[in-house]
């Protein structure tokens, strides 16, 4: 047998007969695409006969891929086979690389040759592939800078095992997610504040900062959240311009007054991409009043490069008056469950613990996010998918003559014009349309799998090629 992912093997029906070898290679599923007793030691096994030499069901395609998906995410390791190992199990090894890894189908079977050189999959069965792939062309989101890789495996797996409890009330404190995080970090889990997602946790530490007569400074663009919890509070926001884009220091010491109680910086920034640097930082803090708080949002610190990274951790145990944001929404993939934190010195925090509602995380929210906290595979995995999508949007930008600002994060602005957002929905791709943030004809594109980059770019060779792209001096 020879393996396709770190959970999958595909080979032939003698392998799947062999309780050595099953053993030998910790197999405990199988996919059989042939009749085939179910050895002692494997605890799962799905059939789905699979005619060799004839086209392939599309009901076959999405059952076999489903199947792969969902034991993979539960952490079994599974043997798929037909009766040589040669042409059905791998063509349907590639369908798998290709939806759940982001392949095209032809680098998928290409990449499955490599892995198992005996492998040729009959014309008719990749015939059927491709006819199944061109008419189920899904839509594309690429709007929201989610994780392309989905969530860790391990949340998935922690999320099932938990789900007999949902009668009860989750810990209202988080104990044990603040406790790992604290030990992460070498911060007391006392530091820490746990939210429904980031944004609950800017609105939280708006209502603990500021108020009525009180200023708020923010960067221009930014994240509307900062804006609107602002000004629910009756505070002033100051927004300091971002001239091409990226964060020039004196554009906000030139607007901190006595009435600022609260900064707010984006590191990386959203949604341009930028850093703001050490030597940045160290200027700021040495010119905030008394009574301001810095609050660093690194939502998307995790895709950056760490040699550029300033680090606030030694700050909030000396209690400097810094709050840092942090999110699972991203990297991590959990998104959907809304679950993020704060780190601030412990007064802050336990000052902002009192503001927030009783029960604000769910029980599934936590115990995904130890999971997946602990799941290095998934990071690497995902990081190394970010790092390849980005340079791959990047080149492709400058390839095609669009203006693109360089980022350190898991998404790429550009400048296409307006109604960009509009012609990319014609072509399935949904794209962040950036006139909120004060953005006219920019759209902020989130990496995608290898396939979606591909797909994205050539919709924007088309899109350019027709003339409908606005080639101006970008974040003007």
């Amino acid at each position: 047998m020879d393996f396709i992912a770190p959970q999958i093997a595909i080979g032939s029906r003698a392998e799947a007969e062999d309780r050595d070898t099953l053993t030998k290679q910790g197999i405990d599923t199988l996919l059989s695409l042939v009749p085939t007793s179910r050895p002692s030691g494997v605890t799962r096994q799905f059939c789905l006969e699979v005619k060799d030499r004839e086209a392939l069901a599309p009901d076959a395609i999405s059952d076999a891929i489903d199947f792969l998906k969902e034991q993979a995410g539960r952490g079994r390791r599974i043997l798929m086979h037909c009766e040589m190992g040669i042409s059905r199990s791998p063509a349907l090894a590639a369908c798998y690389l290709h939806e759940a890894m982001g392949m095209s189908l032809a680098a998928a079977l290409d990449y499955v040759r490599i892995k198992r050189p005996v492998a040729e999959p009959h014309p008719a069965l990749i015939g059927s592939m491709q006819s199944h792939y061109r008419s189920a062309a899904r839509p594309l989101d690429l709007s929201a800078n989610e994780n392309p890789l989905g969530p860790s495996p391990l949340a998935v797996a922690a999320i099932r095992s938990a789900t007999a409890q949902l009668h009860r009330y989750p810990d209202k404190d988080g104990t044990a997610l603040r406790s790992l995080l604290a030990r992460q970090m070498n911060l007391a889990a006392e530091q820490i504040v746990l939210g429904n997602g980031s944004c609950e946790l800017i609105d939280t530490i708006a209502r603990a900062c500021l108020g009525q007569g009180t200023e708020v400074l923010i960067p221009e663009p930014a994240f509307p959240a900062y804006r609107s919890a602002a000004v629910k509070t009756g505070a002033k926001v100051i927004a300091a311009p971002m001239p091409g884009g990226v964060y020039r220091v004196e554009e906000l010491l030139a607007r901190l007054t006595p009435a600022t109680r609260l900064v707010i910086v984006t590191s990386p920034h959203n949604p341009t991409g930028s850093l703001f640097g050490r030597a940045d930082l160290e200027r700021l803090q040495a010119a905030l009043p008394a009574s301001t708080w810095l609050l660093m949002d690194e939502a998307y610190r995790d895709y950056a490069p760490q040699v550029d990274l300033p680090d606030l951790l030694p700050d909030i145990r000396r209690g400097g008056q810094v709050i840092v944001l942090r999110s699972l929404s991203k990297l991590h993939g959990l998104a959907g469950l809304r679950i993020g934190y704060g780190i601030a010195p412990r007064p802050m925090a336990e000052k902002l613990t009192g503001l927030t509602q009783q029960f604000n995380t769910s029980s599934l929210a936590q115990i995904a996010a130890i999971a997946a906290l602990e799941d290095d595979i998934h990071r690497k995995n995902s990081l190394a998918n970010n790092a390849l999508g980005l340079a791959e949007l990047a080149r492709g930008a400058e390839r095609l003559g669009v203006e693109y600002l360089p980022s350190a994060a898991n998404f790429i602005l550009l400048r296409v014009g307006d109604g960009a957002a509009q012609r990319f929905a014609e072509h399935g791709i949904k794209v962040k349309e950036m006139t909120r943030y004060g953005l006219a004809e920019h759209i902020r594109v989130s990496v995608g799998r290898p396939a979606d980059n591909t797909r994205f770019l050539a919709a924007l060779a088309e899109l350019r090629g027709a003339g409908t792209l606005n080639q101006q001096t970008i974040c003007a």
